[in-house]
């Protein structure tokens, strides 16, 4: 059975879109046929984030208006894993929650999981894509300001029944292990809910490609399998030589 999860967040610029993309090529690497669907309207780049841009033909405003079939507009991205790409400068109000909803269920049959990006925030977008999943992933990062849009994401998906998990990204594991930012307990203790992957933060900037896989392969077997811990950011800080480590990259 095809499951059908939105990923979501509180606000921008938390790396909601990175994480579905990197989520999405663990599990397709698991094994899972996994298609990745932009239902950002507004700031769509699912497509530039996984390097396929140029592959782009058909998208999803063509799907919805029957001008073309689903497979049709689906992008391949890997063996397992496809994209159906936004539409750029498409008018989202004109799309509904019964539209996606047909989307997935013309891909239950072939696929195992459907990621749905959605906007973020708690307007239109969001009510849109959530009301046609099964299931959230809410991305945040574990500064103040981030994990109280998260909370309130959170609460407002209750309301809709749909069983949340968290992903904190950009964790700083020198600042974790000073007890600087919220630790994984202490974040599923202020937001209620299992945080299933934590993904540290990079030095400078990558490319799809180039990005990190053991935390996305982490959260990808803790989803499908329901076993493991998430990645521990702070573990290389600790300890004697942990203390080095912290202290050069103050300097850096």
């Amino acid at each position: 059975m095809m499951k059908s999860i939105v990923v979501t967040s509180g606000k921008g610029g938390v790396g909601k879109t990175t994480v579905t993309a990197c989520l999405g090529r663990a599990l397709s690497e698991l094994n899972r046929r996994v298609v990745l669907i932009d239902a950002d309207f507004g700031l769509n780049n699912l497509d530039v984030v996984l390097e396929k841009e140029n592959r782009v033909v058909y998208d999803i405003a063509d799907v919805i208006e029957n001008r073309c079939r689903v497979r049709q507009a689906l992008v391949e991205c890997n063996r397992n894993l496809y994209l159906l790409p936004s539409a750029h400068g498409y008018l989202g109000e004109r799309v509904t929650s019964q539209n996606i909803k047909v989307i997935l269920n013309s891909l239950a049959v072939t696929f195992d999981y459907v990621l749905v990006d959605c906007p973020a925030g708690i307007e239109m977008g969001f009510n849109r894509a959530v009301g046609a999943c099964d299931s959230a992933l809410v991305v945040t990062t574990p500064h103040i300001s981030a994990l109280r849009d998260a909370h309130k994401v959170i609460a407002l998906l209750s309301s809709y029944k749909i069983p949340p998990t968290v992903v904190v990204n950009r964790v700083r594991g020198d600042l974790l292990a000073e007890g600087k930012i919220p630790s994984k307990d202490e974040i599923e203790d202020l937001l209620k809910v299992r945080v299933d992957g934590i993904i540290p933060e990079t030095d400078g900037v990558f490319g799809f490609s180039e990005m990190p896989k053991k935390p996305f392969e982490l959260l990808a077997k803790r989803l499908h399998f329901g076993t493991g811990e998430p990645i521990d950011p702070a573990a290389a800080y600790r300890g004697f030589f942990g203390g080095i480590r912290r202290r050069l990259s103050k300097r850096s």
